[in-house]
């Protein structure tokens, strides 16, 4: 007996999110071809801060004190492979960074006994374009006396990460993402590698609306550390499909940068001890 074509064709499991970040994560969706996603990304000053609300009035409850910005637009050469550039004001040391996005979907997850998950790969490079410091001591010196390649390479960091996701059915989706980051320049007591896993998911209450989660648990004995002030990435928000190419995403989270080789790394709020901070992300997708 032989199976038609309709028998062997592969049915795709679609949309395990709704769009190629959740929160600070990058998910495992890319752009279709020749679709232009132009985003702004904000996260505010503290809300809360030691379980109150210790900025109130004075900054609004944070909204009026920005931690980071973004501001970027991405592009779908293929349907697997997608391409962006992005400016964020950045919260750690290095401020004012250009970041450059290269997103490959290797495996789509199929329906039936097929591929079991969707696996994707995306690499980041971002330089700082801040005047260097005067004082030697720090980082945003740059290497001030230097040779011009080693002031340079001093600005620059990356990231690498692997994510791989399931969707379960129409309303939950998980995902791991293991992230290598690489900072040229970190102080003494720092290591310049850091691995850190990532953890998505995101539960589909309806047609619209998503609640979704994302943490990333760095492997280093420095951010773990009693006092060493690192703590973990962690943010849980709404996530609102409006149609059209419209995703809006607010979140509260005790991370106040954007890109990976900042919030990764830098994170300096604890969730434990009461601090976080709102946040949202507006993507708007474009047919070229």
């Amino acid at each position: 007996m032989q199976l038609s074509a309709q028998d062997t064709e592969k049915k795709y499991v679609y949309q395990t999110f709704k769009d190629t970040r959740v929160i600070n994560t990058f998910s495992v969706e890319t752009l279709q071809k020749r679709q232009l996603d132009f985003r702004v990304s904000h996260r505010f000053g503290d809300f809360i801060n030691n379980w109150t609300f210790v900025n109130g009035w004075a900054t609004f409850f944070g909204l009026e004190a920005a931690a980071d910005v973004g501001i970027g637009v991405e592009y779908g050469i293929t349907n697997n492979l997608m391409v962006g550039i992005s400016r964020t004001a950045s919260y750690g040391p290095l401020k004012s960074n250009i970041n450059t996005l290269v997103k490959y979907k290797m495996l789509s997850q199929t329906e039936g006994n097929g591929m079991p998950i969707t696996l994707t790969l995306a690499g980041t490079a971002a330089i700082s374009t801040m005047l260097a410091a005067d004082n030697p001591r720090s980082l945003a010196s740059f290497n001030k006396g230097a040779d011009s390649y080693k002031r340079f390479a001093a600005r620059m960091s990356y990231s690498a990460q692997i994510h791989a996701a399931r969707k379960f059915g129409d309303k939950f989706s998980l995902q791991l993402s293991p992230t290598f980051v690489w900072r040229n320049l970190v102080d003494y007591n720092d290591s310049n590698a850091l691995i850190s896993m990532g953890v998505v998911a995101k539960y589909q209450v309806t047609k619209v609306v998503g609640i979704i989660i994302d943490a990333n648990l760095p492997f280093d004995g420095l951010r773990w550390k009693s006092g060493s002030g690192y703590h973990v990435p962690i943010g849980v928000g709404f996530e609102f499909d409006t149609g059209g190419g419209h995703v809006f995403q607010i979140n509260i989270t005790n991370s106040a940068g954007i890109a990976p080789t900042d919030y990764i790394p830098y994170t300096d709020l604890n969730w434990a001890d009461g601090q976080f901070r709102l946040g949202f992300t507006i993507a708007r997708a474009f047919r070229l």
